[in-house]
């Protein structure tokens, strides 16, 4: 009896270990990570599935990098409290009070995102993560749900589990859908134009299939790429953008077609 015990706990650990591995990770995201002794690795690659939390969109840090969290599908909930004990032993500080808001979100987190606000020998360290270096992993919006894949670790600093550095982030949408309604997309409304602070891309309602925005500046490099399904607006903080014109595509996934473009201001 103890042995066919033995065998099917085998057997569960071994399906587990082969589901955690199904994402690929990019190992080349550890050398755009900071201080990397502060993240324990419980796992090399894990995947998840979950929403974007709606009280909590992505969130800039100003070390480059955004929290993203993910209100993770209930076979992931136990990572919210798993624990190494050797290694909450080394932690430094306490969750931040955002993170509490959502007790049944998992930190995801994206590595030099954005442009590094930090000053003094911590923010050189940082910058230095981020040097030559584009990500161009997706940042989703509230309300999508979506597969990230990335190291599941505990971060001593904040002392909770998260996904960091995440290499790959995909939006799910429902099967069959592979183009946006053309009535969805003519709606679109970009506002405040100018933009200060911020700038919405807004639809009368959800695409209902996975479509892109990219941005671009006004020589038409690309800037950045949002993804957007089963959520109609983009909120985006533009206060720390130079001021200027700039260009945008509304882009479907399947087709790589361009369903509409325009431009915006940015002024401060």
């Amino acid at each position: 009896m103890k042995h066919k015990f033995y065998l099917a706990f085998l057997l569960f650990f071994v399906l587990t270990k082969i589901n955690a591995q199904s994402g690929l990770c990019d190992t080349a995201y550890w050398n755009h990570t900071y201080s990397n002794e502060r993240l324990k690795i419980y796992d090399s690659c894990y995947t998840i599935t979950g929403t974007i939390n709606l009280l909590l969109p992505p969130t800039f840090t100003g070390d480059g990098d955004y929290h993203i969290y993910v209100k993770v599908d209930t076979q992931y909930l136990w990572m919210l409290n798993y624990r190494d004990t050797n290694y909450s032993k080394l932690c430094e500080g306490l969750d931040s009070a955002g993170y509490r808001i959502c007790i049944t979100c998992l930190n995801v987190e994206e590595v030099c995102k954005g442009p590094v606000t930090t000053g003094g020998a911590e923010g050189a360290v940082e910058s230095n993560a981020c040097i030559n270096f584009s990500d161009t992993v997706y940042l989703p919006n509230t309300g999508e749900y979506v597969r990230a894949t990335g190291p599941f670790v505990y971060d001593t600093v904040h002392c909770w589990n998260e996904l960091h550095p995440i290499s790959k982030m995909e939006v799910i949408t429902p099967t069959g859908i592979n183009e946006p309604n053309k009535s969805v997309i003519n709606s679109l409304k970009v506002f405040p134009q100018p933009a200060n602070n911020n700038v919405a891309f807004q639809f009368d309602e959800a695409p209902h299939a996975l479509t892109f925005i990219k941005l671009y500046d006004i020589t038409g490099q690309l800037l950045y790429v949002y993804a957007m399904a089963e959520t109609n607006r983009l909120n985006l903080d533009v206060s720390s953008w130079p001021a200027g014109e700039y260009l945008y595509k509304v882009v479907s996934h399947e087709q790589e077609k361009t369903l509409k473009s325009g431009k915006f201001s940015v002024v401060h």
